[in-house]
């Protein structure tokens, strides 16, 4: 895929018109009226299959929605770099960061992630200047910068509805910065140095697909990707009046929460211990294992293999110091094993070799569906759908971050399948977040989720809201520049 490159005329896209008019009209004194703006934006995704499993190699199915990140960049005369807010300004909450453009070398990476963190009102903008962060990481741009930058982000994106709304402002930022700064970049790179900025700044262990999907997805159709690390394969289309839609149950949803990084940290502790499995079984046979026969990844497990060979001998908990005492670290470059936290690694190990194999058959049966006449493909859409309720399934018994309120969301779908929705699902790293649902175009499906909405609002007290429409990843819409 070509690199990105600056544009003549701004995206076509919300929020993108209203971020330029509120910068004119509420910030022109933070911004520099003789400068131009440099404008971009970035898609927030839906996960349709896959999920967290991305980071530990499956394949993953990741819709780009039409809910956006805008960000306008523009130089300054000194070499301070200051960071805008109008989404934190609308909600009554300090909106601005400034800092030092030096104090964003990444030599100082350690200093400034803890000095985010050590600050809760300051952590958002990690998402942001980590981009630029990342960016002297790989091409050290920061010392040949002449001065520093002004920022100004606005997302429809919903903050904690797991549609990742945090690498829509890191992709958005990234076109942005790479653009501004004449660095050329493929999209894949820019998406892992996203990823980059979100592990090592901001400190979320998340994988890549999000990034991936905002930076690379195309409208209307499911990125495929499998996270070896970020192998993208042929965008998979949905049959011909086959749609997912997403119903955000409002509970509000963080990657860098404790359920997830435990989940993950668990995950990888599985992976670890059945590594050592493999070299125990080859060395009572005389024989000496090298390498790792998964490549790194528990994806590469047969999940027959696993649940005859290893899934006994992998525990159903362990407390980080039993774990670090018998096997020393994980293999995992963004998470730690704790030592007083007990893990799961049985349950983890059990969601991420199963997804595996979900996704891949999800994917073999929208195909199969959409290579048939209308009224032969049920049973293959049927089989698609059930995959989703099992990856839900899972995500609640075995990857431990469900949420009550998306298996609500989940039984009121099931309860209308005759009306053509055939399967849902929690999404993205879980705990909350939206619920993806496999349905039919057409009025009878969209009643039937209506009234899902409508019925999952008395009984929750939350007011349930809705993911109808796919739009462009940022590598598509690119930056363009216009006057202040």
């Amino acid at each position: 895929m070509k690199s990105t490159a600056p544009r003549q005329k701004l995206p076509d896209i919300e929020p993108v018109a209203t971020l330029v008019a509120r910068v004119r009209r509420e910030l022109a004194s933070a911004f520099d009226a003789a400068r131009p703006l440099r404008v971009s934006c970035a898609p927030g995704r839906l996960d349709v299959m896959g999920g967290i499993a991305d980071y530990t190699g499956s394949m993953v199915c990741e819709m780009p929605l039409n809910r956006a990140a805008a960000v306008a960049v523009q130089g300054r005369a000194d070499r301070l770099v200051q960071v805008l807010s109008l989404n934190l300004s609308d909600d009554g909450k300090p909106f601005m960061f400034q800092i030092p453009l030096e104090a964003l070398a990444a030599g100082r990476v350690e200093a400034l992630r803890g000095e985010l963190a050590s600050d809760k009102g300051r952590k958002w903008a990690g998402y942001v200047v980590g981009c630029l962060v990342a960016l002297d990481e790989r091409r050290g741009v920061i010392e040949g910068m002449p001065n520093g930058l002004n920022i100004a982000v606005y997302s429809t994106v919903p903050v904690g509805a797991g549609v990742s709304s945090s690498a829509a402002i890191e992709v958005a930022t990234m076109v942005g910065l790479a653009d501004e700064l004449g660095v050329k970049m493929s999209p894949m790179e820019m998406a892992e140095r996203c990823q980059w900025a979100e592990n090592h700044v901001v400190g979320a262990p998340c994988g890549i697909m999000d990034q991936v999907t905002s930076a690379m997805g195309q409208e209307g159709k499911l990125l495929r990707m499998v996270c070896q690390p970020h192998e993208v394969l042929p965008a998979v289309e949905l049959p011909e009046g086959i749609r997912v839609v997403g119903i955000n149950s409002n509970v509000k949803h963080e990657v860098g929460g404790g359920a997830y990084g435990r989940t993950r940290c668990a995950a990888f502790i599985g992976h670890k211990i059945i590594i050592e499995k493999m070299r125990e079984m080859a060395a009572a046979q005389g024989m000496e294992m090298t390498g790792d026969p998964t490549r790194g990844y528990l994806a590469n497990l047969d999940p027959d293999h696993y649940k005859a060979l290893f899934r006994p001998h992998v525990p159903e908990k362990i407390t980080g110091r039993e774990f670090l005492e018998k096997y020393g670290a994980t293999g995992d470059s963004v998470t730690r094993v704790e030592e007083e936290t007990e893990y799961e690694p049985r349950h983890a190990t059990d969601h991420h070799v199963l997804e595996a194999r979900r996704v891949r058959r999800f994917v073999e049966f929208l195909e199969a569906a959409g290579k048939l006449p209308v009224e032969q493909r049920k049973l293959d859409l049927d089989r698609a759908g059930h995959l989703m309720y099992a990856s839900h399934q899972s995500y609640g018994m075995d990857a431990m971050l469900g949420a009550e309120e998306c298996d609500l969301l989940v039984d009121l779908v099931r309860k209308r399948e005759e009306a053509g929705l055939y399967g849902a699902r929690i999404t993205g790293g879980g705990s909350g977040g939206t619920v993806a649902v496999l349905a039919d175009v057409g009025d009878r499906a969209d009643a039937a989720i209506a009234e899902i909405v409508e019925e999952y609002g008395p009984r929750t007290g939350r007011k349930a809201e809705l993911f109808k429409k796919s739009g462009p990843g940022a590598c598509e819409t690119g930056s363009a520049t216009v006057p202040l």
